[in-house]
């Protein structure tokens, strides 16, 4: 495999050249040469050039969120068509959440998943179950996990309640040189609920998670963190009182962070008018002021990840009315085009970079790429400014539970390249 990217420009912070038009050859897998101009005799017949004018390259993506749903329910997806997911989305890495069946609790579990991975050069990273059977109940076998190659330990999302638990589920993980992610929802607030409490919600007749259930369930939580002296990691953020929440955290030099999920920088509460069943998530899509309020924090560093939320449903789970609808939207091959149509193709490339590659792995404590000769070429190229429109033929997931489908969006991945090639638009 011999490719030149002619002209790309840096995105990452952390490499001298950010910010730069470069030239730079690839060759077996690993980058050869990184220069203002490469001359033409570097590069042989067997070069494949391509020209990336208004083209940015940053480290690997990594999706923090992830469900591929095998073991249990390969009808919906399974570990192949997950892969081809993210590579088209331009991904280079994932980690798995433990929601399957069984669930992922064993050390036996993670090696499954590990191996049946393997075929594929986009990293997949294992998450955990914090308790036996996502039930809150009793601490899994986390070390002997770990032991199988689990990264981070999370009960996905499903809230833990019981404060004494999850504090020392913090402590052991912290114990063992993991981290513990949490989903903040105090249950006896949110009930059942179909959708966010909000006069919109409540004229459609919807039952109503009110936002306090996310802010009173993630202070107690970072509160037990502290307590406990441990990391933590709060997922799926929603709401102002959550990031109320995360930044009074991180003015205090907690070690607390958090992720947001891609379509609710994008989409409100008002989008349930229509009944469709996609836009049935968990959290819920919230208000304007809460979607502005997570736009501006991810911006300003309080939210640290954007992830997918990648939830692939068949359609017996999503063509039945709105009450009985499964939670979830496949997210994966979109992420970027919607993450960059959020802030209409405002948010810097280098930002890009953080959210989607840097942070995530920092987080899960993984290797973040280098843009750097010798370095094996882990990389995503993309073009803010290019538009898309999503068609059938552009999901490679097994479901199509998405609102994406034929709407144009901004921002458009052009490569995904972990030691190959995993996926070329030019």
């Amino acid at each position: 495999m011999k490719i030149a990217f002619h002209g790309v420009t840096i995105a990452d912070h952390r490499s001298e050249l950010n910010g730069k038009k470069v030239d730079i050859l690839i060759v077996d897998g690993s980058v050869l040469e990184i220069d203002t101009h490469i001359s033409d005799r570097r590069y042989s017949k067997d070069v494949d050039v391509k020209n990336c004018d208004g083209v940015f390259i940053s480290p690997g993506w990594l999706d923090m969120k992830a469900n591929f749903r095998e073991p249990g329910y390969e009808q919906k997806e399974t570990i192949e068509s997950g892969q081809a997911a993210a590579a088209q989305g331009g991904f280079t890495a994932v980690l798995l959440m433990p929601s399957v069946n069984p669930v992922i609790q064993k050390r036996a579990d993670v090696e499954f998943l590990i191996g049946k991975s393997k075929n594929s050069n986009v990293d997949v990273y294992i998450a955990g179950a914090l308790t036996v059977n996502r039930e809150g109940k009793e601490l899994a076998e986390m070390y002997d996990m770990k032991l199988g190659g689990a990264v981070i330990f999370t009960d996905d999302k499903k809230a833990i309640n019981n404060s004494g638990l999850l504090f020392r589920g913090l402590q052991y993980a912290d114990n063992i040189g993991a981290k513990v992610i949490v989903y903040a929802d105090d249950k006896s607030l949110s009930g059942d609920s179909l959708a966010n409490e909000s006069a919109i919600t409540t004229k459609l007749g919807f039952k109503g998670s009110p936002s306090i259930a996310e802010g009173i369930a993630l202070e107690r939580d970072i509160r037990l963190a502290e307590y406990a002296h441990a990391p933590l990691h709060c997922s799926g953020i929603s709401t102002i009182e959550a990031v109320d929440a995360i930044r009074t955290a991180k003015k205090m030099g907690l070690p607390v962070t958090a992720e947001v999920n891609v379509a609710h920088l994008f989409f409100t509460d008002e989008v349930l008018n229509s009944f469709d069943s996609n836009y049935k998530v968990k959290p819920p899509f919230r208000g304007t002021t809460d979607k502005e309020m997570l736009k501006e924090a991810l911006l300003d560093g309080t939210i640290d990840c954007v992830v997918t939320d990648h939830s692939p449903e068949d359609i017996e789970s999503k063509d039945v009315e709105f009450e009985y609808a499964a939670a979830g939207m496949i997210g994966l091959e979109t992420a970027y085009s919607v993450l960059n149509s959020a802030f209409d193709g405002t948010i810097e490339p280098n930002h890009i970079a953080k959210v989607l590659s840097i942070n995530p792995r920092t987080v899960i404590g993984v290797y973040v790429p280098l843009i750097t000769p010798g370095a094996v070429a882990n990389f995503t190229l993309f073009n803010p400014t290019v538009e898309v429109l999503y068609t059938s033929n552009d999901f490679k997931s097994k479901s199509r539970n998405t609102p994406f489908l034929n709407r144009a969006l901004k921002g458009k991945v052009m490569m995904a390249i972990n030691g190959s090639v995993l996926y070329d638009n030019f």
